[in-house]
């Protein structure tokens, strides 16, 4: 079945599969792993979900739908060769950050930190104090877009952040009985194993503070839960406003939405903190940005901010189609309304569809009268980076509020081309 995005974000999706794994009976700790593997792998579990979902999205949304009878076996899955092969990469990759990492280790204890920032790209600094004092910035593989993370480095490099490469310490033994096994089983004791031994190595740095953003990390909750032996804080920072596996340990949780809190499980005592960023009255620049004879640009200049990149769902690029198709049937020739298209960061794509013009800079729009942002669940929604009207799309499948809290804007595509109508027409003189 095609996958439908959102549903795995739904607190009701996080509390039926929890449910349905407390049938395996199991102790505490591998109970907490269960309901992240099967996040990942109950394939059939989510299949049933999603058809119980678009039978019934309301009566699902309200959780009024029967749990289902079983969940399947993750752990005693066998592996595809594809998936053996993903392993080996991943393997090799922080094998090769963690051993180059061990190289400025002796430098870093001599140092003056006190806080490990653990991340991958530049959106780490934007959940956390990039100007904070005593960080040393643990950068880990990011295979999504090797170019943004060497821009990120670079970053560093020019501004003199301390920072080391880093990675999971995965064992020899461990990925020998992988190969051999070719099991589920096999894979999270990998996984395990190497993000225990790497909190391991992080509190021998002597640090008290451990800041992340990696609710995304199958191997987070094995990381985290090591940490707590020792007297070393965890602070996660929200990924946006996506949610991920179920189950975590972290000890505070900054979250963007109350639905984030209420789709997380804590395996131990937490203390979520809501960190609402979205200012509905943002301060605008005072004038209009000026046209090339210099008069003043009325109407509105509506920024589609793209999420398509590759390997993210047909769905959410079938519908992207579907609305830049509409908006510049609808508004391409209409002098009240500039269309403008912000591609994604982790997309190489260059240009913008018809009708649109693509954005280079965030600053030649932002703040101004007349900016509106639209996307289907971007985190620019949440982003103070963002100056402007902020507006979410409700596509076929796709329903932002199972992300979003209620208070926010949402509109369906007839609502969006109207709203953008009424917009222009309020705005010429």
């Amino acid at each position: 079945m095609t996958e439908i995005p959102l549903l795995r974000e739904s607190s009701v999706f996080a509390h039926r599969l929890i449910q349905a794994c407390r049938g395996f009976a199991e102790s505490r700790y591998r109970f907490h792993r269960r309901i992240n593997w099967s996040y990942r792998y109950a394939s059939t579990f989510y299949e049933g979900e999603a058809a119980r979902f678009h039978a019934d999205s309301a009566g699902y949304l309200e959780d009024r739908l029967p749990l289902p009878e079983s969940l399947e076996d993750v752990l005693a899955q066998r592996l595809s060769p594809r998936q053996v092969v993903q392993a080996l990469l991943k393997v090799s990759a922080h094998w090769l950050f963690h051993w180059l990492g061990l190289l400025a280790n002796g430098g870093i204890r001599r140092g003056d930190i006190r806080i490990y920032r653990k991340g991958y790209v530049d959106d780490i600094e934007l959940v956390f104090d990039p100007d904070e004092p005593g960080v040393l910035r643990g950068i880990h593989p990011f295979p999504l877009n090797l170019r943004r993370q060497l821009r990120y480095l670079r970053q560093l490099r020019h501004t003199g952040r301390r920072f080391k490469l880093d990675g999971n310490p995965y064992l020899p033994g461990d990925v020998w009985r992988l190969l051999v096994r070719r099991d589920m089983m096999s894979l999270l004791r990998l996984e395990s194993r190497a993000q225990l031994r790497h909190a391991q190595g992080i509190v021998g740095l002597g640090v008290r503070l451990v800041q992340l953003s990696d609710e995304f990390d199958i191997g987070s909750l094995d990381f985290c839960r090591m940490l707590a032996r020792y007297p070393v804080k965890v602070v996660n920072s929200a990924h946006g406003v996506g949610k991920y596996y179920p189950a975590h340990a972290y000890q505070t949780f900054d979250v963007l939405t109350l639905r984030q809190q209420q789709y997380y499980l804590a395996t131990r005592p937490c203390e979520y903190r809501l960190r609402r960023l979205n200012d509905k009255t943002s301060a605008q620049r005072p004038v209009e940005a000026p046209s090339q004879d210099g008069t003043p640009v009325p109407g509105v200049r509506f920024v589609f901010l793209s999420q398509v990149f590759v390997g993210i769902s047909d769905i959410i690029a079938s519908n992207e189609a579907t609305v830049v198709q509409r908006l510049a049937d609808a508004y391409a020739n209409d002098p009240r309304v500039t269309l403008l298209y912000r591609r994604h960061p982790n997309s190489d794509k260059q240009g913008a569809p018809r009708g649109f013009v693509a954005l280079a800079r965030l600053e030649d729009v932002n703040g101004l009268p007349g900016t509106v942002y639209g996307s289907f669940f971007s985190t620019s929604q949440i982003d103070p980076t963002f100056k402007g009207r902020k507006l979410l799309i409700r596509g076929e499948r796709i329903h932002p509020e199972i992300a979003f809290d209620a208070d926010e804007t949402i509109l369906n595509l007839d609502g969006l081309v109207c709203f953008l109508g009424d917009r222009a027409s309020e705005a010429m003189p």
